[in-house]
C-alpha cells in the first residue's frame, strides 16, 4: 500500500508539474496576447491618423481643382498627389490584409477583438471612400482638362474668323479707297 501510494504522490506531484508548466505557458502567451493588441490599437491609431491626412488631401486636391483648373502646374501637382494618393491607399490597403491575417488565433479578449475588427472595418470603409473621392477628382481633372482643350480650339477657331473678316474688311475698305479715288 505504501509503495502504491508512493507512486500515485510521484504521479501527482508529476501532473501538478505538468500543470504549473502548462499554466505558466498560458501567462506568456496571454501577456504576449496583450502587448500585440496594444500594439494594433497603436498601429490602428496611426492608420487613422495617416486616413485623416488622406481625407484632407483629397479635400485640398477638390478645393483646388475647383478652385484653379487653368494652371498647368495645378494639373502636374493634381495629378502628382493622385498618383501619391493611388500609392498610399495600396499601402494602406496591404497593411489591413496584413492586420487581418495576423489577428487570427491570437486575440483572447473578445471584446478588444469585437472593438479592434469595427474599426478596421470603419478604416476599410474610409480607404473606399477615399477611393470613391479620388476617383472623382481624377475624373473632375479629365473634365476640367478637356473643356479646357475644347475651349482652347473654340479660341484658336474664332481667332481664325476673324483674321478672315479682317482680311475681308481690310479688301472692302481697299475697294472703299479705289472708288473714292476714281
Amino acid at each position: 500500500v505504501l509503495s502504491h501510494s508512493s507512486v500515485s504522490e510521484v504521479q501527482w506531484e508529476a501532473e501538478f508539474f505538468s500543470l504549473q508548466d502548462n499554466n505558466n505557458k498560458l501567462v506568456a502567451a496571454l501577456h504576449e496576447a496583450n502587448a500585440n493588441v496594444d500594439q494594433w490599437k497603436k498601429q490602428l491609431a496611426a492608420y487613422q491618423e495617416e486616413t485623416e491626412t488622406l481625407r484632407q488631401r483629397v479635400a485640398e486636391l477638390e478645393s483646388q481643382g475647383a478652385h484653379d483648373s487653368s494652371s498647368e502646374n495645378n494639373k502636374e501637382e493634381l495629378s502628382q498627389t493622385l498618383e501619391e494618393l493611388e500609392l498610399l491607399i495600396k499601402a494602406k490597403d496591404e497593411e489591413i490584409q496584413m492586420l487581418k491575417s495576423q489577428k487570427c488565433g491570437r486575440w483572447e479578449a473578445e471584446g478588444e477583438r469585437e472593438e479592434t475588427l469595427q474599426k478596421l472595418q470603419e478604416l476599410e470603409a474610409r480607404n473606399a471612400e477615399l477611393e470613391r473621392r479620388l476617383h472623382l477628382a481624377e475624373q473632375t481633372l479629365a473634365e476640367t482638362l478637356a473643356e479646357r482643350e475644347k475651349i482652347q480650339n473654340e479660341v484658336t477657331k474664332v481667332a481664325e474668323i476673324m483674321d478672315v473678316k479682317i482680311f475681308e474688311l481690310s479688301e472692302i475698305r481697299q475697294g472703299l479707297a479705289k472708288l473714292v479715288e476714281s
